[in-house]
């Protein structure tokens, strides 16, 4: 349908597509995912992430009208499959500016009438908006700049779409374009978050209009533990402005490998990663971006262009000839054992990190090593018997020994070396039936982690094309697994497991945060400076009489006594014999 003749002047509203019932947990997202509906579907993909350029819509005027980027019917697939769809609009039309650059800054009449137009055709079909892509990126020699206007002239882009939007349907919601926050981090200045909130402060129609966005969305990529500090900080950014109740979206996120000899480099790499890294990665930021108070979090992207100009690194889940990579079941098992999380905490002990995730009658507890050295760690149960899942999906019954389950944690491979080490080993997955609640209090040896200094990145430049897309999946070869960690459960955990009602957060509510797993001193995601060293083993029995009276404490208790009983005898002699003379 690309390039054929659409309707000008004014875009007809489609009728809705029929409603479909929700197949997948929608905070769990692919970008692209059009490119292969039926891969998707089987990753568990509950969202997706699109962009309309208004520059392939309104080639040669303010009257053109053509099919968007992303034909109809691609579209159309994933509303059925159940996914939702948050659309980019961004490129300015050569047209509508001196330059003729799609970076500059377009008249106000004419994106609003472009805004209007597609909100318009897309209305029962597309509910989220994103407001053009990265205006932190100020550098035009960066594969990733898409916006040569300052933060004012960005704000009049979103206000002028926000009023558009929600003319065409109050229901639909408008986000911040992404950001990259280590643009400003990287040069030491203020976040472009908070630069933007200034401006917006200080318009007095703001406030009576929502301050003109519904949700800020970030870009983060390769260091899982890093996120969690931006996702805080941004959070406390909104909250600075009086905004603490607008959510935060992930909208891409990913650590490419570069050793990936099916699908070669197409130049030196900037950043070392392995495949068994990315599929580790995958587990470890959704977790991690949960705990952080993300509400949602899509992985860039499903499938690999052919060639793959956004990047030196192919991205994608898929390699080109659509097959998979072990990343692709990482999603898979965060999509299954994941969804229907209703509040996340986090926790760092020593080496290992925690991500505890209260599911409303079942719970998952992510652990992994940051370490180098394998290592192994005491997890105190919540039921007797439960699941240990790997990266790959694959489950194996273990039961728990005096109220502990002893999990084994592979080391971090660290390919940019010891001290660039910025994901964990392989991840380990805990699957309980009850609530996190019924877990005896881990003793915690930190509060809050010290993250690792941010790895300098060159966020993924746009796309200018479309990649081509596939609405049936072929049959597709599964990428090797890693070592398998033995027997499927027993019928019996599954069923306990199984018998556990999980309800889905309803789409687009904010994820609650429970305090700092599991200690309730702690907010929702703090936790404290790390222990000097890195134990090779975490060993934290629950607190019993057995475990407090341990022989050598009761030796070293009888020595102090008896120092102190020979000295208060001394001294009481001493007294009765002066008294004596």
């Amino acid at each position: 349908m690309l390039g054929l003749p659409w309707p000008t002047v004014v875009a007809q509203a489609q009728d809705p597509a029929p409603a479909a019932t929700p197949a997948f947990d929608p905070r769990f997202g692919l970008v692209d995912s059009f490119v292969n509906t039926g891969e998707a579907n089987a990753a568990g993909a509950g969202w997706t992430r699109v962009f309309f350029r208004w520059d392939v819509v309104q080639p040669a005027g303010p009257s053109d009208w053509k099919p968007t980027n992303v034909p109809d019917p691609l579209l159309e697939a994933e509303v059925a499959a159940g996914r939702e769809i948050a659309a980019v609009l961004i490129g300015t039309p050569a047209w509508a500016t001196e330059s003729g650059l799609s970076t500059a800054v377009p008249p106000s009449e004419y994106w609003g009438d472009f805004v209007f137009k597609i909100a318009t055709q897309y209305k029962g079909r597309i509910k989220h908006w994103i407001i053009w892509n990265q205006p932190d990126i100020t550098d035009p020699a960066s594969p990733s700049y898409t916006w040569a206007g300052t933060e004012a002239d960005y704000y009049r882009l979103l206000k002028e779409a926000y009023l558009k939007i929600k003319s065409v349907d109050p229901a639909m919601q408008v986000h911040l374009a992404g950001l990259t926050y280590t643009w400003d981090s990287e040069r030491n200045q203020a976040q472009y978050l908070t630069r933007l909130l200034d401006l917006i402060a200080a318009d007095p129609e703001a406030a009576a209009n929502n301050h003109f966005f519904d949700a800020a969305s970030y870009h983060l990529y390769y260091n899982p533990r890093r996120m969690l500090e931006i996702l805080t900080d941004a959070r406390s950014i909104l909250d600075a402005h009086g905004l603490g109740s607008k959510p935060i979206w992930l909208n891409e996120t990913n650590a490419p490998p570069s050793d990936d000899t099916l699908e070669p480099l197409s130049g030196p790499a900037g950043v070392s990663v392995t495949l068994s890294e990315q599929s580790a990665f995958v587990i470890q930021a959704f977790a991690l971006a949960l705990a952080g108070g993300a509400e949602r979090v899509a992985f860039n992207k499903l499938r690999n262009d052919n060639p793959h100009p956004e990047s030196v690194e192919p991205y994608g889940l898929l390699r080109a000839d659509n097959s998979r990579r072990p990343a692709f079941t990482a999603f898979q098992t965060v999509s299954t054992h994941f969804a229907g999380v209703a509040k996340t905490a986090w926790l760092q002990l020593g080496d290992v990190y925690l991500v505890t995730l209260d599911r409303s009658g079942q719970t998952t507890t992510v652990l992994w090593n940051t370490a180098t050295a394998p290592t192994t760690f005491n997890l105190n149960a919540i039921a007797p018997q439960a699941l240990l899942v790997d990266e790959a999906g694959n489950q194996q019954p273990i039961t728990a020994e005096n109220g502990i389950y002893t999990v084994d944690l592979p080391g971090a491979t660290c390919s940019n070396g010891p001290a660039d080490c910025f994901i964990g080993g392989a991840p380990r997955l805990v699957i309980e039936a009850g609530s996190p609640d019924g877990r005896v209090v881990q003793i915690p040896l930190v509060a809050t982690p010290t993250l690792p200094a941010e790895t300098p990145v060159e966020t993924p430049p746009v796309e200018s094309g479309t990649p081509t897309p596939e609405v049936q999946a072929p049959a597709l070869p599964a990428a090797p697994p890693p070592p398998t960690l033995t027997p499927t459960p027993t019928a019996e955990i599954l069923t306990a497991l199984n018998s556990q009602e999980v309800n889905l957060t309803a789409p687009g509510d904010r994820p609650a945060l429970a305090a700092a797993l599991p200690n309730p001193g702690v907010g929702d995601t703090a936790a404290a400076e790390p222990i000097t060293g890195s134990p090779l083993s975490t060993d934290i029995p629950p607190v019993t009489l057995a475990t407090v009276l341990r022989p050598e404490r009761i030796f070293w208790l009888f020595i102090i006594g008896l120092i102190v009983f020979t000295v208060t005898y001394g001294i009481q002699v001493a007294i009765w014999y002066r008294l004596r003379r």
